[in-house]
């Protein structure tokens, strides 16, 4: 009975203590799903997905970079990626022929 009491008051001890905070949950992490420039006025292609290529060779050779925009994809955002990745396309087959679609590899949303 003796032991019963002194296990009893042991166990009720450890409920009155207070909980440990975890120092690392107050910890925010913020990440994005896009990739984007500085700025987003410099000539670009618009994809829409996950980047799954590197594409600064490409950028480096035809002063052309690739903006990931998020897999969801509105009808404003669609209009505008089409528009741009045409233009773009056409300047650059004007400028330097069929051969910076090789390059990129793979084919610009809209076209």
């Amino acid at each position: 009975m003796k032991n019963l009491m002194i296990i009893t008051l042991l166990l009720s001890g450890f409920s009155l203590l207070p909980a440990q905070k975890n120092e690392t949950s107050d910890i925010k992490v913020k990440r994005t799903a896009t990739r984007t420039l500085d700025d987003e006025s410099s000539p670009h292609f618009m994809q829409f997905g996950i980047m799954s290529r590197n594409h600064d060779e490409f950028k480096k050779k035809y002063g052309i970079a690739v903006i990931y925009q998020n897999c969801v994809i509105s009808q404003f955002l669609s209009k505008k990626a089409k528009e741009n990745n045409l233009l773009i396309a056409k300047q650059l087959t004007e400028k330097h022929g069929e051969g910076w679609k090789k390059d990129l590899g793979f084919i610009p949303y809209g076209l």
